[in-house]
This record gives C-alpha cells, sequence and structure tokens, in this order.
C-alpha cells in the first residue's frame, strides 16, 4: 500500500473508530451534564482523570478533523482537486452498487463534514448546551449512522464491510444502552 493509500484510507478509518469510540463514551459517560457547566472529570489517585464526556468529545473532534483530512486527501490523490471528477466517481459507483448513476453523494459527504466540524466545534465552545439538545443530538446520531452504513457497510466489500459493520454495531449498542438508561430516568428539573 503506497503512502497515499495509507493516508486516504487511514484518515476515513480513524474518523469511524473515533465516532464509534464516541458514541460508546457519551453511552458510558454521566446520565445527564452537570448543571454548573462544569466537566465531569473524576480523580484517580489525586490527579485529574478524563471522563467519559471529556473522552467524547476529544473522540468526537479527532473524527470530524480525520473525515475532513479524509476528504483533503481523496480530493488530492484520487481527484485532482477537482469537483466534477469527484460527482463522476461517486455516480459510477452508485450505478454500479444500485443501477443509478446518481454523484449526489458527494454534496452528503460535504454536509457531513461541515456538519460533523460544528458540532464538535459547539461541544467544546457550549459543552452542557450542546450535550443538552437531545433533538440536535439524535438527529446528528441519525444522519451520520446513515452516511457511515452507507460508506462502510453497503458500498465496500470484504473486510472493510466487516470492520463497518462492527463500528455500526458498536454504535446501535451504544445507543440502546443509552435508551435503555434514560427511559427509567426522573423528569429533569426546570
Amino acid at each position: 500500500m503506497s503512502a497515499r493509500d495509507a493516508l486516504l484510507h487511514g484518515t476515513v478509518w480513524v474518523a469511524m473508530t473515533a465516532w464509534a469510540a464516541a458514541e460508546a463514551c457519551r453511552a458510558l459517560g454521566p446520565r445527564r451534564p452537570r448543571d454548573d457547566g462544569a466537566s465531569a472529570t473524576t480523580v484517580v489517585h489525586g490527579r485529574p482523570a478524563l471522563s467519559h464526556p471529556d473522552a467524547a468529545r476529544i473522540l468526537w473532534t479527532i473524527g470530524a478533523l480525520s473525515l475532513a483530512a479524509h476528504l483533503a486527501a481523496a480530493m488530492q490523490f484520487r481527484h485532482g482537486w477537482s469537483h466534477a471528477a469527484a460527482v463522476a466517481e461517486t455516480a459510477r459507483q452508485t450505478e454500479a452498487k444500485f443501477g443509478m448513476n446518481w454523484g449526489g453523494g458527494v454534496w452528503s459527504n460535504y454536509a457531513m463534514i461541515l456538519l460533523w466540524t460544528v458540532d464538535a466545534v459547539c461541544s467544546w465552545v457550549a459543552p452542557t448546551l450542546h450535550d443538552r439538545s437531545r433533538t440536535w443530538r439524535r438527529s446528528v446520531q441519525g444522519s451520520f449512522f446513515f452516511m457511515w452504513f452507507n460508506g462502510a457497510v453497503v458500498f465496500p466489500t470484504g473486510p472493510v464491510r466487516g470492520a463497518g459493520s462492527i463500528a455500526c454495531a458498536v454504535v446501535i449498542t451504544a445507543w440502546w444502552w443509552t435508551w435503555k438508561r434514560e427511559k427509567n430516568l426522573p423528569a429533569p428539573r426546570a
């Protein structure tokens, strides 16, 4: 594998792994964000340790940056910085898989990178507000799952599909765990 291919594929795998790990950290974290807006950092052996929400935010940011790096690598090494070439290649792959010559998936990828970047920035700038916005969180989660499932399970074959299936299963398990915990919570204080 060339260095170009390693960069192209490595960045997307780091992004997908960070996405799944961040969702798992969110599921394992506290049931609700702290009311005072502070991080829920715990102390281990007299030193602060990363809490699950802190780890989730770091992983989420790594994922966003890695996906942006993947886009840059794909545009540089595969498409010569040509949007038209990226659309044509996406249309070719979509036609091979579904019999429909459509390159609009490129725009979905751009939207995902923009959404992930904005969401990651918001998680640092206003973490309490970010963590409490359930509708926003679920919208982001649903759209990301759709994109990752298609990009890592539907389109690829072989070991890539297997790894993508595992990542998607981790995320579904994290969501199930979160749902199970939240359904037994009392209503939030006003």
